[in-house]
C-alpha cells in the first residue's frame, strides 16, 4: 500500500474534498448493523449517501432515508 500517498491526500484535502471522495466510492461502502434478528448489512442511500454534518461525515443508509421520508410525509399530512 502507498501509505505516503494516502497520508498526503488526507493532509492536503479539505473536509469538503474528502466528502466528495467518499461520495465517489459510496457504492463500495456498506454499514453492518446489529438488530434483534441478526446482523443486517445496509447500503448507502443513492441520492445522498454522505454529507457533512458539522465537522463530521454523515453516512446516510437507504433504511435511514426511507424512515426520514416516511416521517417527513407524516408531518406534512
Amino acid at each position: 500500500m502507498r501509505t505516503k500517498k494516502v497520508l498526503k491526500f488526507y493532509q492536503e484535502t479539505t473536509p469538503e474534498e474528502k466528502c466528495y471522495f467518499l461520495n465517489m466510492i459510496a457504492k463500495q461502502i456498506c454499514v453492518p448493523v446489529q438488530k434483534k434478528d441478526g446482523c443486517h448489512v445496509l447500503e448507502l442511500d443513492y441520492e445522498n449517501p454522505i454529507c457533512m454534518n458539522g465537522t463530521f461525515y454523515q453516512f446516510n443508509t437507504e433504511e435511514f432515508a426511507e424512515y426520514y421520508h416516511y416521517e417527513d410525509e407524516k408531518i406534512q399530512k
